[in-house]
């Protein structure tokens, strides 16, 4: 599925960023990925809020599967 560009959709779902692994491995290029911002920096808290619940929510759904990943992200996340 190809995402749409900015100007096409400027207030939704759109193409933002280049996802690459620090690595230097390619990433799959048939998968699509939503970066979130974690820290509190943002201008929107609202926005901020829903980044980090997000997170929360996915850490919780991998504490049987990832139970370290999951330990440290709801460590640094949560308020």
């Amino acid at each position: 599925m190809n995402l749409p560009t900015k100007q096409e959709n400027p207030k939704g779902l759109h193409y933002r960023y280049h996802v690459t692994k620090t690595n230097g491995e390619p990433v799959d290029e048939n998968a699509e990925y939503f970066v979130l911002r974690l820290d509190k920096a943002g201008r929107d808290p609202i926005h901020v809020k829903a980044c980090r619940n997000a997170i929360l929510t996915y850490a919780e759904g991998i504490r049987d599967h990832i139970p370290e990943l999951s330990k440290d992200l709801i460590e640094r996340y949560s308020d």
